[in-house]
């Protein structure tokens, strides 16, 4: 049984390590302008989920990410008005829901250079 114990425990202290690595090093590269990794940019996504729409989405651990370049002004609902997004790379990520039928899928949009959440797509 302590056996047991210590294993589980250097399992999750191994995890925390890691997770805090990929962390500094992904607030490295965003204070040096390059690409934040498309996992980072998920979990940054992830954060403006609220409980009621996480229950809906079918692809929680794994959404549709795509590498985009905004040629025009997109139509979507910056959560920062003043937000010029043409010519920035982007990453689109799609949670796809049971509502996507009626109301389609929960879009989000985020810099990739730095990591900042641009806005969503609309909902029907």
């Amino acid at each position: 049984m302590k056996k047991l114990r210590f294993a589980i425990i250097i399992v999750l202290l191994v995890l925390f390590v890691v997770l805090v690595s990929l962390y500094v090093i992904d607030h490295k590269r965003m204070d040096n302008n390059e690409p934040v990794s498309p996992q980072t940019a998920i979990e940054i996504a992830k954060s403006k989920l609220d409980e009621k729409s996480i229950e809906t989405i079918t692809n929680f651990d794994n959404p549709k990410v795509e590498e985009i370049v905004a040629d025009t002004q997109l139509s979507i609902y910056r959560f920062e008005e003043k937000a010029d997004i043409v010519g920035k790379e982007l990453y689109k990520i799609t949670f796809n829901t049971i509502h996507d039928g009626l109301l389609g899928p929960i879009v989000f949009y985020v810099d990739k250079m730095n990591g900042t959440l641009i806005g969503a797509g609309f909902r029907e």
